[in-house]
């Protein structure tokens, strides 16, 4: 499997998988790769596609839609375990995570300010391998004024850092490049000046004046012009003004308002005074969002820094303007000890700094015209941008731009770059209805997206159905404080009671990632809600998504710690019914979760008392992921059963580990299920509670012989047989013979005939249907093993038709691989090789990949049986990797036998002896008697071969 994907559109077409390359045909394969990879994680729609790939002369509608579908097969094929292509209504996008594309490491680097890095990524000319003339027409040419972009700012950090002189070459070979582009030139002049080469700065400059009144008719910039004149004054070696830029990072969701964006940056054009620009809107319209985008793009016009100030206009408390002119005039240089006094000396000393600098200043939030006149620069060069709820017009000289409320389609787009392309395709109307009702104010379109986005489960119709409630909309949309608060105690006493009680209840069950179904059952109220509000106050984190899709929260160590601190005031009786209402709710989840599962200790699960406290809601979801569910709890499986254990809830503690570890046996690490049988066991010895006690340790043995059978395993097994015997449980009697009678015959070769009887005669008398078939399993086998093969046939055909009657899938295929071992003894390879694939089929079914890989061995032998060796190697050898990863010795030399059984029959003799050598002297200890004369019948059958 693959475990890293890359793929590099800054140069060639390149895909890496775990290091190594990806070939994609040349092609329409490529471009449809490289069309996507340029868009990443956004919808491109079939249209667009057909567009590119036959760069817009496609053929008629149909075969263009057909060849476009063929050319994805292909594509995906291609790509194999790395694809990353996804099919959404109407087109396909590419989802990538910012790792895995250059692209986007290129984009998140500049971000950052990491000029370098960002253009080391560049390989050569963008695509440089993909055929395409729309791509290279439309697509490159913006990429390559990407980097160029970017490059300047690189130059320009170094000529920051002092190192001219280094940089003198690349500029030379970039004003080649690229000769009318004035900003290289700045730079090659600043470089050739800084390092003592005044002469050659100037000589520069008559090269650009002459080309730009050669090639354009125009003269250099204004910036190009002062830079020029510096030289001649010698001014250029004088210590370079900081360069400021205070803006907040550019919102990486912003949608639509393109055209707006625009009309700001021709404001901005150069016109010899000074520009304001005010940005006016209603609340909620996304006034600063658009202000920090547009100054993010006017960045370059203003290389002298950009200040970024709020004023909270907003607020009940506007920021005094001298408060802010000090605290730019700051910002600019000027000390403490030089601060003037007073609104006006402020003002004439914040003009005075910015006089003969370009530099833009963002005023965000302003109340009114006479908190924002004293900010505004006085000398051409700066620029004022501001954003209000007022449009003030009062202020001389400013252009005003109302911000109206997004378009239908802007908003939908803002709403998928929050919850996601895939997400919002999920319901299409549902998505529409959300976008309406928020009447195209990204403030509202925002708010919902951060509760989807934090509720990924919550279906988008659900919202929708709440949002078409007038009365209700606004609670919907209100989402509280979202910045972490200074302190815990004033968050949680601003908690309303029942999100109050449901924070101290966590604290019940410390630091570990829960659903919101447990805060809902821990504080007796809506979970999901609940954990919404917590969320909301900062008092739980979303931690990510577990198996089944739901999201998981968990409180800091130290909240955890505070919310203990909390609990413990409350009555100890209203704590522990919380905790009694938790646990009987985990033991009717791990219920249902685990219904498809009969325990490999074969027990019959006890009765329970189901628990009403869960709504049937999280039962649905089980419904359709209870494996996963299984695993998404397994930690808080064990500190439930340790909880029971804590208030001495013995049987609780039993039935929820037989529940949860009949699924969890497959992927729970042995030695965590090892721990939690031992401490229910000694708990309920402790209480004189022999029939849980024994159940435990039943199952505790359940776990052991996964490493191997030894005397001491079968020795354990014998001791719960008298301890079933002695407290009258024939069911688990049963059971623990049936045990003791395979395993014993497995560590010695030898049936246990006597032993299994005695199982089927505890299973009849204890009237249980699956102990029943466990024990007639059992007599099966040890039927077979004597050679009674009629007999054994008819016993193994009598528990499987009480397994299927059950319906217990996994208890099923547990029968069919006792079928399959007696016909393969029997000579009856045909029934073996049916056995063996129904029994995959099923423990595949419900995701059980251990016993998916016994299966395997089994397939192996019967395909063996049936003469083809090929398919036996490939399938014992696919078992082999999931018995090693999973540490299963018993699995591991079941695996290697039938590899050397399937090499000796490719006449593939000495690898054969190699494989049943190895498997001899490193699993000794596996205790499976039959696998070990199976190996020596290899070497044996291998000497007479030499």
């Amino acid at each position: 499997m693959i475990v890293n994907v890359e793929f590099r559109v800054l140069g060639p077409l390149e895909v890496l998988a775990d290091g190594e390359p990806v070939f994609v045909p040349a092609g329409r394969s490529r471009v449809l790769l490289a069309t996507l990879l340029l868009r990443p994680n956004r919808f491109v729609s079939v249209d667009e596609l057909v567009d590119r790939l036959w760069d817009g002369e496609p053929p008629t509608a149909d075969r263009a839609h057909k060849t476009l579908q063929t050319t994805v097969l292909r594509l995906r094929q291609a790509l194999g375990d790395a694809n990353r292509v996804r099919t959404t209504a109407g087109g396909y996008l590419v989802e990538v995570a910012p790792e895995e594309l250059d692209l986007l490491r290129f984009r998140e680097l500049v971000r950052g300010g990491d000029f370098a890095s960002a253009t080391e990524l560049w390989r050569g000319p963008a695509l440089a391998n993909v055929a395409s003339d729309a791509l290279h027409r439309e697509d490159v040419p913006r990429l390559e004024d990407e980097r160029v972009g970017v490059l300047e700012r690189r130059i320009d950090a170094d000529l920051d850092r002092g190192q001219g002189e280094q940089l003198v070459a690349e500029l030379a070979e970039l004003v080649r490049q690229h000769p009318l582009r004035e900003r290289f030139w700045a730079q090659r002049m600043t470089a050739l000046a800084r390092s003592g080469r005044q002469a050659e700065a100037l000589e520069s400059y008559r090269e650009i004046t002459a080309l730009l009144a050669d090639e354009l008719g125009v003269d250099p910039s204004p910036g190009l012009s002062r830079l020029h004149l510096a030289l001649l004054n010698g001014e250029m070696d004088a210590p370079e003004r900081k360069v400021i830029c205070q803006l907040p990072p550019d919102t990486p969701t912003f949608a639509g308002r393109e055209q707006l964006l625009h009309q700001v940056e021709a404001m901005f054009a150069p016109q010899g005074r000074v520009p304001v620009v005010v940005l006016s809107g209603a609340p909620g319209v996304g006034k600063s969002a658009f202000t920090i985008k547009a100054a993010h793009r006017l960045r370059d016009r203003f290389p002298d820094g950009q200040l970024f100030v709020r004023l909270n206009g907003a607020g009940s408390a506007p920021r005094d303007p001298a408060e802010v002119l000090g605290e730019l005039l700051l910002a600019l240089g000027v000390s403490v000890t030089g601060m003037p006094d007073g609104l006006e000396a402020r003002a004439a000393a914040f003009r005075a700094q910015l006089a003969d600098r370009a530099m833009l200043v963002v005023l965000d939030d302003a109340a009114g015209p006479e908190q924002v006149r004293p900010l505004l620069p006085g000398t051409a060069g700066c620029a004022t941008l501001i954003s209000s709820r007022q449009r003030l017009v009062q202020v001389e000289g400013a252009h005003g731009l109302r911000l109206p409320p997004l378009s239908d389609e802007d908003a939908s787009a803002l709403l998928e770059s929050v919850i996601g392309l895939s997400r919002a395709a999920t319901d299409r109307a549902a998505a529409r209805a959300i976008v309406g009702a928020c009447g195209g104010l990204p403030l509202a379109l925002r708010v919902v997206g951060a509760r989807l986005a934090a509720r990924e489960s919550l279906p988008l119709r659900s919202l929708a159905g709440r949002l078409s409630d007038e009365r209700r909309r606004l609670d919907e949309l209100a989402t509280g404080d979202l910045e972490v608060r200074a302190s815990f105690g004033p968050s949680y006493e601003a908690l309303p009671a029942d999100a109050a009680t449901a924070f101290r209840r966590l604290g019940l069950l410390g630091a570990i990632d829960v659903a919101a179904w447990t805060v809902g059952v821990l504080a007796g109220g809506d979970g999901e809600r609940l954990v919404e509000r917590l969320v909301e106050a900062n008092l739980v984190d979303e931690v990510g998504l577990d198996a089944t899709g739901e999201p998981r929260y968990r409180m800091h160590d130290l909240l955890a710690v505070y919310a203990a601190e909390l609990v413990r005031e409350e009555p100890p009786e209203v704590t522990t019914a919380a905790l009694r209402d938790y646990v009987d709710v985990m033991v009717t989840l791990a219920d249902d979760a685990a219904r498809d599962w009969f325990a490999a200790d074969d027990m019959p699960k006890r009765p329970i008392t189901r628990s009403r406290a869960l709504e049937d809601l999280e039962l649905d979801r089980l419904a359709e992921g209870r494996e996963k569910w299984l695993l998404a709890e397994q930690v808080n499986v064990d500190r439930a059963v340790m909880l029971c254990l804590d208030h001495g809830w013995v049987e609780s503690a039993e039935n929820l580990t037989h529940r949860a570890f009949a699924y969890l046996d497959c992927y729970h690490p042995h030695e965590r299920i090892l721990r939690m049988c031992e401490l229910v066991r000694d708990a309920a010895f402790a209480q004189g509670d022999e029939l849980n006690a024994w159940r435990a340790h039943l199952r505790l043995l359940g776990q052991l012989v996964t490493r191997g059978v030894s005397d001491e395993v079968i020795t354990e097994y014998a001791r719960c047989v008298d301890g079933f015997e002695a407290v009258g449980a024939q069911a688990e009697l049963a059971c623990a013979l049936g045990a003791l009678a395979y395993f014993t015959m497995l560590h010695t070769g030898q049936p246990q005939l006597a032993i299994a009887e005695r199982a089927v005669a505890a299973a009849r008398a204890s009237g249980v249907q699956l102990t029943q078939l466990c024990a007639l399993r059992e007599l099966g086998t040890m039927l077979s093993a004597e050679g009674r093969h009629a007999e054994s046939a008819r016993v193994l055909d009598e528990a499987l038709v009480i397994s299927r009657e059950t319906g217990e899938r996994s208890e099923v295929a547990q029968v069919l691989s006792r079928v399959v071992v007696a016909a393969l003894a029997s000579g009856d390879a045909a029934r073996a090789g049916a056995a063996s694939r129904e029994a995959f089929d099923l423990v595949t079914a419900v995701g059980d990949d251990r016993g998916a890989a016994y299966c395997t061995v089994l397939v192996s032998r019967a395909d063996l049986a049936q003469g083809d060796a090929r398919a036996a190697l490939v399938g014992a050898e696919k078992a082999l990797n999931v018995f090693e990863s999973l540490g299963e010795r018993r699995g591991t030399v079941r695996a290697l036998t039938a590899i050397a059984e399937a090499n000796l029959a490719l006449g593939l003799v000495g690898k054969a002896v190699d494989v049943a050598t190895a498997a001899l002297e490193d699993y000794a200890d596996a205790g499976d008697a039959d696998a070990e004369d199976r190996l020596r019948a290899v070497l044996e059958r291998a000497r007479r071969k030499a």
